[in-house]
């Protein structure tokens, strides 16, 4: 049962990490921003993102636990700029 899960999880991971790469990345928007407003409001929800240091349960003690620690993290970051007002979009 023990290897069954490890093997899965390792599956898992490598879809994962594959997804990533062909994704590319987030690009935040919002009307009448300043470049100084936006360093500002996107310093403020990286310092936010980062009080996230806990894993969820199933993680916990795996090789999968800094992934989905840094997955939590990146949802928290999109949902604070995104109660800040910003929209987002995914660019190649």
């Amino acid at each position: 049962m023990k290897g069954r899960l490890q093997g899965l999880l390792v599956a898992n991971a490598f879809v994962l990490l594959g997804g990533c790469a062909a994704q590319g990345h987030l690009e935040f928007s919002k009307p009448d921003i300043t470049q100084q407003g936006f360093a500002q409001d996107k310093a403020a929800c990286q310092v936010e993102s980062q009080y996230v240091q806990v894993a969820d349960y199933a993680y916990r003690g795996t090789f999968m636990e800094g992934v989905n620690i840094q997955q939590k993290q990146n949802q928290t970051f999109v949902l604070c700029m995104t109660s800040k007002g910003y929209s987002n979009r995914m660019v190649q």
